[in-house]
């Protein structure tokens, strides 16, 4: 009888693995292994036209990605909040694509650039902070949350949507740091009553949204603290120079400080962060190439949303493939071309329907 009861347990475990295994969908799917790209294109530009202020490390293209997928968690989690409880929410995949796609940018930069302590430092920061934060909120989640999950979402899981996405909203252009907690913890109890429907859930998610908000407000005030202390503030612009000014001047009203240089070519000042997108995204559909983006002319990386599998080029190579968890069928592909055939790229994108999540302006 003992013999049939620990067949039947190690039988049960296989069980188990085999359908972890069978059913595994990777986070992160990579191009190969090691450095993907040319080295010729991982260059450092030694003569930049642009003004020693506005250079800015060439490595940084790559470095920037896991800052940047801190920005398209939030926002993936926002979108899902609408209309799901954060209960249900995969934050172990998030972990995973976080981790996975810094670990394939460093691949293309070891031993390419001089290492960049500061900002590998500041990676390692936030990205060991949201490990330890998302793998409480999975423990959390699973452990408490599922006892009181519902169909229907509450008042508390409503604000969770909202707050996410002002979060979202105010980190795209701003660190989040700076970002009002303690504003989301006045109205998270001021605006509604906590009794009601599932009365138990209100009391719960108010419990859960609560600690979130005092602690990421006391952690974001030390972080502003060490970050104002270690670094300068951020530049918000882009310099870049192009091969002609666009003729349709409407273009310009985003750009400044715009300087004739030598061999027509165009210096100006594009807005930095999200909204550098948008100007790329205009200036390469109105005809005009880059020739130097911050100082550099090599490899600049770009994250786009595809529904279909994408292949290299000639002057586009892909690094990764991460399936967006919460929409099946829609994969962020990170891809990698070099500036001056940056225009073209964008085009060739934007004309098959690919939206360009962002690009990586270092």
């Amino acid at each position: 009888m003992a013999r049939l009861r620990i067949l039947t347990l190690v039988s049960l475990l296989l069980a188990v693995v085999v359908f972890l295994v069978k059913n595994h969908v990777p986070a992160t799917v990579t191009a190969g292994d090691g450095l993907l790209l040319s080295k010729s294109w991982l260059s450092i530009n030694q003569h930049p036209q642009v003004p020693v202020k506005d250079v800015r490390p060439p490595d940084q293209t790559f470095l920037t990605f896991p800052e940047w997928f801190l920005v398209f968690s939030p926002a993936e989690q926002a979108a899902y909040f609408k209309t799901h409880t954060s209960t249900t929410f995969p934050y172990l995949k998030h972990t995973d694509q976080l981790w996975k796609g810094y670990d394939v940018v460093y691949d293309q930069i070891k031993g390419n650039y001089p290492f960049n302590t500061g900002y590998h430092v500041m990676i390692m920061v936030i990205a060991g902070s949201t490990t330890i934060e998302y793998g409480i909120k999975a423990w959390y989640e699973t452990v408490f949350g599922r006892v009181t999950d519902t169909d229907e979402l509450t008042s508390e899981d409503q604000f969770n949507a909202q707050y996410m996405q002002s979060y979202v909203d105010f980190i795209e252009d701003t660190p989040w740091y700076e970002y009002n907690f303690s504003n989301q913890l006045k109205t998270l109890w001021a605006d509604d009553s906590i009794f009601g429907t599932h009365f138990l859930r209100k009391l719960e998610r108010r419990y859960y949204l609560t600690t979130e908000l005092l602690v990421k407000g006391a952690y974001g005030w030390l972080i502003k603290q060490a970050t104002q202390a270690s670094y300068d503030a951020a530049l918000l612009n882009t310099t870049v120079v192009i091969d002609s000014v666009p003729k349709n001047k409407m273009l310009l009203k985003e750009v400044r400080n715009v300087r004739n240089l030598p061999g027509s070519l165009t210096m100006m000042d594009l807005p930095r962060y999200a909204d550098f997108n948008t100007s790329v995204c205009k200036l390469a559909r109105n005809g005009v190439k880059f020739t130097e983006i911050a100082g550099n002319k090599g490899a600049i990386m770009l994250t786009v949303l595809a529904g279909k599998p994408l292949q290299n080029s000639n002057n586009c190579k892909v690094l990764f493939t991460q399936p967006i968890v919460t929409q099946p069928g829609i994969s962020r592909v990170a891809l990698v071309t070099t500036v001056g055939n940056l225009s073209p790229v964008v085009v060739k994108l934007l004309n098959s329907n690919i939206a360009i999540e962002h690009i990586y302006d270092y």
